[in-house]
């Protein structure tokens, strides 16, 4: 999809949200500021062992990638500019993350794939 068609696509889902009465959020600013990004990713790095999943959570199958607070939506991919779905948001931390990856805060019941979800997280 070139830029033209994804901003006009992003143009028209915002029209048809205000046309439905639903709020419109602004993707989070760590999604936008590569700085923010990297110091809050460096802060659960340093906290919460961010990284590769320890043993224990392989032998769990827990990972970034199926923690209730990564979000993989379609609005986020868009504001992440990454549509592979392996990069999500990370609601709980507010950083970018791979799903490969895990630290000791996983909650199980991820990841977040629907807008809707997306934006109630957003909204607190």
């Amino acid at each position: 999809m070139t830029n033209v068609s994804k901003k006009k696509r992003l143009i028209i889902e915002r029209y048809n949200r205000r046309m439905l009465g639903e709020a419109e959020m602004d993707c989070p600013k760590s999604t936008k500021d590569s700085d923010l990004n990297e110091k809050n990713k460096k802060k659960i790095a340093d906290n919460n062992q961010y990284g590769l999943p320890t043993e224990e959570a392989k032998e769990k199958s827990q990972s970034c990638a199926n923690c209730v607070a990564f979000d993989v939506s379609k609005r986020m991919k868009d504001c992440m500019d990454n549509q592979t779905g392996e990069v999500g948001y990370c609601w709980m931390h507010h950083f970018m993350c791979s799903g490969k990856k895990w630290c000791d805060t996983w909650v199980e019941g991820g990841p977040i794939t629907s807008d809707e979800k997306s934006y109630k997280k957003q909204e607190g």
